[in-house]
């Protein structure tokens, strides 16, 4: 749905070359895609890939069916940038991002200029732009050492847990909260990733010793 330019191109680069740009494979696992909810919230845990925020889930809700899947004619505006649905979708599934006070920005690792920094959702304190940003340690001084305007974070109720992925974490698998985990250690990269686990037992409070994983 989005321009076949060719830095979008480059980031798939990989995965074309080997399905076949729209060849019966291809169209299989778009095809397929199209039948997975965007989240899951289920009677003891939710399932979220990188943003458990319930303003957006709320924002997407008419545009989504009984099972969390996008209606068939809510992927157009789903793809479409500045929209609000693609804004929504965009948090659930790549984190919540915020703009940097004016004046300031960063360079991210193919030297585009960013405003927007991805954050720590989860955190359960006001911190400021520099404790809150995901981004690479060369750009951190970059970051302003401000504080954040209240209500910029979504909080978490935490009345389930909550496992998320996509944030490429390093070092010992540890829940990020009492009540969020995320389960990306980074298994692709080259040297040292884990491909890791949460044994999860029906507990509301998240376990460090849950965690399995084996390095790659």
């Amino acid at each position: 749905m989005r321009p076949h330019s060719a830095k979008n191109r480059s980031q798939h680069k990989a995965y074309l070359e080997q399905v076949g740009e729209n060849s019966a494979l291809h169209l299989e696992h778009i095809a397929w895609f199209k039948t997975l909810p965007l989240y899951l919230d289920l009677p003891k845990l939710r399932v979220v890939h990188a943003c458990w925020h319930p303003g957006q889930m709320a924002a997407l809700a008419p545009r989504l069916d009984g099972e969390g899947r996008i209606l068939p004619d809510a992927w157009p505006a789903l793809a479409l940038p500045g929209s609000a649905a693609f804004d929504a979708a965009e948090t659930l599934l790549k984190g919540l991002e915020i703009e940097l006070p004016t004046g300031h920005c960063f360079y991210d690792k193919d030297k585009h200029p960013r405003r927007h920094i991805r954050t720590r959702w989860w955190s359960q304190q006001l911190q400021t732009y520099r404790e809150l940003a995901l981004v690479p340690s060369e750009a951190m001084a970059s970051i302003p050492d401000k504080r954040v305007p209240v209500g910029m974070l979504p909080g978490y109720d935490g009345h389930k847990p909550v496992f998320v992925g996509h944030y490429w974490l390093n070092g010992t698998p540890a829940p990020l909260t009492e009540h969020i985990a995320c389960l990306d250690y980074s298994v692709a990269a080259r040297h040292g990733g884990k491909l890791c686990a949460y044994r999860w037992q029906g507990e509301s409070t998240l376990k460090a010793d849950h965690f399995c994983w084996a390095a790659s």
